[in-house]
């Protein structure tokens, strides 16, 4: 986690975001507002030993705190309560959400020197969603 806490990265391309977001549900408004909007992503290392993902935009910011490998409740942006766990793979935090219909959604998050690539899938969904973001300095 050491080359990960405490990087700032801003989003830089997106391709597939709109369809992705569509498929699990998001509606046409909160769609366009995602849509929108530029986030800057960090992750810092809290006291008692979680960790917290921040996705700060212009018009919202959303802090999902965490502990590696233990599922927690979170609520997505949409406002949908989802099961979430999130490990830790070598570079990757891969986070597993299951929505209350069942659905899994995973969101694996790569992290280079440079960059980190989201690549998020749905259950159900033949596409994928690729969001790269470059390290701020």
């Amino acid at each position: 986690m050491d080359q990960i806490v405490g990087k700032k990265y801003k989003l830089k391309t997106s391709d597939n975001f709109d369809e992705y977001l569509k498929y699990i549900g998001v509606g046409f408004i909160s769609r366009k507002t995602a849509n929108s909007v530029s986030p800057v992503c960090v992750v810092t290392q809290n006291d008692d030993g979680s960790y917290t993902l921040a996705m700060m935009t212009t018009l919202r910011n959303i802090y999902t705190t965490f502990k590696l490998d233990e599922e927690f409740e979170e609520e997505r942006a949409d406002g949908t309560k989802v099961k979430s766990t999130i490990v830790l793979e070598g570079n990757k935090l891969i986070q597993t959400q299951i929505e209350p219909n069942g659905r899994k959604s995973v969101h694996v998050r790569e992290f280079t020197p440079k960059t980190l690539t989201v690549t998020s899938t749905a259950e159900g969904w033949n596409g994928q969603c690729i969001r790269v973001y470059e390290l701020v300095e």
